[in-house]
């Protein structure tokens, strides 16, 4: 089953929960939760976007929880033709999660101030996804 929450378009899924783009107010209660119930988390830099200063700082502060990263032109929500990105696995923990709470809605993940598409996961299982650009957020369960 997919719980599907979005800020707008058109949608294939059963359920719908519209909320407000650029914030509102689950961001920070879907961290306690993944603090809590998940182990990984992704975070996606396509290689053919640029980033400020914000994101090199992301880049920096979540260094010591990464876990693996490889390179794909698709990740939970997008499949892109023509170029690939860099997907990033980090551990979840206290500290991680803190440096995800730098911004204030899962819709914030956008470039060039942030790397996209945040997306937690439990033993190696997509748990949430979201993809920034479309204003598109579900739960997979």
């Amino acid at each position: 089953m997919q719980v599907q929450i979005s800020s707008g378009g058109r949608l294939a899924q059963p359920l719908c929960l519209s909320i407000m783009k650029p914030k509102y107010t689950t961001y920070e209660d879907l961290l306690d939760f993944a603090e809590q119930e998940y182990d990984t988390f992704t975070l996606v830099w396509q290689n053919h976007l640029s980033f400020t200063q914000s994101a090199w700082q992301v880049e920096e502060d979540l260094a010591p929880y990464l876990i693996s990263e490889f390179s794909s032109h698709k990740w939970p929500g997008t499949e892109i033709s023509g170029g690939k990105a860099l997907v990033r696995t980090y551990k979840v923990s206290r500290d991680s999660i803190a440096v995800l709470r730098r911004v204030s809605s899962v819709f914030d993940w956008l470039s060039p101030d942030y790397p996209e598409d945040l997306a937690f996961y439990k033993d190696n299982q997509l748990k949430f996804a979201s993809t920034a650009h479309e204003g598109d957020a579900w739960f997979e369960t």
